[in-house]
């Protein structure tokens, strides 16, 4: 089973995006299953085909410790890793070839504390990807983009998976900023040029520095700019997750190909 994980802070369209490459996965008739790992989510754009909140409550969790909403997600998307078992027998019985999983809406819940780990490794399974959604609105400026990579190295150091990271909502900018982004991705000395040119003092030297890192470690290469609702990218992103997950060949499932 091939599967991928979405991750991103609040907002930033992970769940929109499961639906809309579980959709197009489907158009060429891929074996495909979704999986929510949200307990607290009230609607999602799609109908998750093994859903955590078959499994638990919110609601019952926040009476019965009486806790507010906050203590309540955090003491829920804990128990997921207690439910594990029951959700991987679920996964066993459905048997997709392709699982997408949308994690909590709060990343800080599931990249940053010990559950979000633990239950990527019994959920991933050897071919995993994790795809990091970073909103546009905090990528206009290089200063905002460098934060955005930031983070997504923290994330990455947390799973050590393949990682893909996404500009997501790139349909709510501007041409001409969507297309200075493109800039910075393609060239380090185009990005370096934009933070000296834009950002001064201590600010500039560490935006520099983390630049550098981040160049060093190959993640501008695996970032670029995608948008779910106007089905922006979508064809590249599984490209490179057919990438990853099957090193380059054309993915083959019950002898179809998609190329």
């Amino acid at each position: 089973m091939y599967t991928a994980f979405f991750v991103g802070t609040a907002g930033s369209g992970k769940s929109q995006l499961t639906a809309t490459l579980a959709r197009y996965l489907k158009v060429y008739e891929l074996d495909v299953a979704t999986l929510n790992l949200d307990p607290g989510v009230i609607r999602l754009p799609y109908a998750p085909d093994v859903d955590v909140r078959d499994y638990i409550d919110i609601n019952e969790i926040m009476t019965e410790f009486e806790l507010g909403p906050n203590g309540g997600l955090v003491a829920a998307v804990d128990l997921i890793t207690s439910e594990s078992p029951t959700i991987l027998e679920e996964l066993k019985d459905r048997s997709p070839d392709i699982l997408l999983i949308d994690t909590p809406g709060q990343m800080e819940l599931f990249a940053f504390r010990p559950t979000g780990v633990i239950a990527a490794k019994e959920f991933g399974g050897d071919r995993c990807v994790l795809v990091n959604l970073m909103d546009a609105n905090l990528c206009q400026t290089p200063f905002g983009l460098i934060n955005s990579l930031t983070l997504s190295l923290s994330v990455y150091m947390r799973f050590f998976f393949p990682q893909l990271n996404l500009i997501s909502k790139i349909d709510l900018i501007d041409n001409n900023t969507r297309e200075e982004i493109d800039k910075w991705l393609e060239d380090n000395y185009v990005f370096e040029d934009a933070i000296n040119s834009q950002i001064t003092g201590e600010r500039r030297e560490m935006a520099i520095n983390l630049l550098r890192i981040i160049n060093d470690l190959h993640l501008l290469a695996e970032t670029f700019p995608l948008s779910s609702k106007a089905n922006v990218n979508i064809d590249q992103l599984y490209a490179k997750l057919q990438l990853i997950w099957q090193g380059g060949e054309d993915f083959q499932v019950e002898d179809r190909v998609v190329h």
